[in-house]
């Protein structure tokens, strides 16, 4: 047995172009929410149709450029930090990834914690869940790493396709008018709720009915085997060295960048115009279509957006200006909570009640407003602090010893 010790990553062995692209991951997962924290996402196609030209033509951008996309990139860096933290556990003798668990266990209960009491768009919960899941892959060669990701990703175009001949089967003519109309009345009946419900109202009301349409939502959107495709190529990806030795990986990253970027685009483009919903509802021909170019495009520009961004890091010109992200993405769980705190502080009725007032481009300005001070506000707290507040915590729990929250002073 090694004597490696056991306790987080120290700062010389980060790899700091990760920390780079988590906080870009961070701040284009809130573009994404953003949406849906102010409701617009929640509106029915027939009420959008009404809003705004510059509000429909950002939300159509925020399709084909981020939805998706940012929380893929996510997943792709937890699938890494994964092989990396078995590869460390390896060292220690630690064959059976003890303390992953227990990090993936108070994950599980950070994020419910988050869903159940603040937003239940939370995205915690589900990646403690299916990291539980991705034990199982940790000793699949890599050919298998591969040929599983891809089954994962047309596992939702195939259920779709399932689901739509059930439709055309055996749903009447006249369901969609029905549906359409039960859609308008929930979305008044939400606004109504969130934009003027105490917080117990809220929590009792609003985020009960949140909590069940958003997991049945990830059930029906396989939201789970897209996560777990892109984690499997995270740890793939972590096995070939690509952030390791990046120089070394050139060629096949630049590959990467310029095919990911290109197919990514345009499947994206398809995706939006089709369908604007990675699993459209009532099912249709042209849903289908999109949600087949979605699990092409999605994990494509995802991965062509990582592949630019090392790409910009190890040429050294943007380096300083992509630098910024990387105290953001040192705090990604602090950030990624205090954008819930700022968001429902926002839009609830326990706070300045503006759910349903925003439109998408009103909502994306102001969840750039928000990156933008999350920015300041991470480089301000780790010149004086090793780690973000919640990271603190969960490091503490999850290795079980105290760890010092400030720097050295003159350090």
């Amino acid at each position: 047995m090694s004597n490696t010790a056991i306790g987080p990553l120290t700062s010389s062995e980060r790899i700091q172009v990760l920390d780079v692209l988590r906080g870009i991951a961070v701040g284009g997962i809130l573009v994404g929410n953003m949406q849906w924290f102010s409701g617009y996402g929640m509106m029915p196609q027939q009420l959008l149709t009404a809003t705004p030209l510059a509000d429909q033509v950002t939300h159509f951008l925020v399709h084909v450029l981020v939805e998706g996309k940012f929380y893929s990139i996510f997943s792709f860096l937890f699938g890494f930090g994964f092989a990396m933290q078995m590869a460390r556990a390896g060292e220690r003798g630690d064959t059976r990834g003890t303390l992953f668990k227990r990090r993936l266990a108070w994950l599980l209960v950070i994020g419910l914690m988050h869903a159940y009491l603040l937003w239940a768009g939370d995205i915690l919960s589900i990646y403690a869940l299916m990291g539980f899941v991705l034990l199982l892959f940790r000793k699949r060669s890599d050919r298998s790493l591969l040929k599983w990701a891809i089954a994962l990703l047309i596992v939702p175009v195939l259920t779709y396709a399932a689901l739509l001949i059930l439709f055309v089967a055996f749903v009447p003519a006249d369901a969609l008018a029905q549906f359409e109309a039960g859609q308008a009345e929930f979305w008044y009946e939400s606004v109504q709720k969130a934009s003027q419900g105490t917080y117990f109202q809220i929590l009792t009301d609003f985020n009960v009915q949140y909590i069940v349409g958003r997991y049945a939502g990830l059930i029906f959107q396989m939201r789970l085997p897209k996560i777990l495709a892109m984690f499997l190529l995270g740890m793939y990806a972590y096995r070939r060295g690509l952030f390791q030795d990046p120089q070394g990986n050139r060629p096949f990253i630049r590959q990467v960048a310029m095919y990911g970027i290109s197919i990514g685009l345009i499947a994206n483009l398809i995706f939006a115009w089709l369908s604007g919903n990675e699993a459209p509802f009532p099912p249709s021909i042209a849903g289908l279509v999109g949600v087949a170019f979605y699990a092409i495009g999605v994990p494509a520009l995802a991965l062509g957006i990582s592949a630019v961004v090392v790409i910009l890091w190890k040429g050294g010109a943007m380096k300083k200006v992509l630098s910024a992200f990387a105290p953001v993405g040192r705090m990604a769980l602090t950030n990624y909570l205090m954008q819930t705190v700022i968001c429902v502080l926002i839009f609830y009725g326990y706070g300045l009640g503006k759910f349903g007032s925003f439109g998408a481009l009103e909502a994306t300005i102001t969840a750039a407003l928000i990156v933008a001070f999350q920015l300041l506000v991470s480089s301000l707290w780790l010149r004086y602090f090793t780690y973000g507040p919640v990271e603190w915590i969960w490091r503490q729990l999850t290795y079980w010893q105290r760890l010092k929250l400030r720097k050295p002073v003159g350090s």
